[in-house]
């Protein structure tokens, strides 16, 4: 790979790292229990554990707006991470 290639397909995952969507929704209000979304970097099956977990979650707090919010977030994220070619993926796998 030449230099520029090299240069290029770093400059390439640095805008994707960018581009991913945040982590964390808007809040409707405080917490009142902790929740911890993967981080940027973190693998996808990190989020899908995330989703599951959040889905666990809603369960016991159907009405939680924010839980609601988060598992949006989440989604979009996991369509954003597959729209993404493998050659250009910047997070773990």
């Amino acid at each position: 790979m030449s230099a520029d290639a090299d240069r290029a397909r770093r400059e390439r995952k640095a805008r994707l790292y960018f581009e991913h969507p945040d982590e964390c929704p808007e809040l409707v209000g405080p917490l009142p229990y902790l929740i911890d979304p993967p981080g940027k970097l973190a693998s996808t099956s990190s989020w899908l554990r995330f989703r599951d977990e959040t889905l666990m979650m809603m369960r016991h707090r159907p009405d939680d707006p924010n839980l609601a919010n988060f598992l949006m977030q989440v989604e979009c994220i996991l369509v954003w991470r597959a729209s993404v070619a493998p050659e250009d993926r910047f997070w773990k796998e």
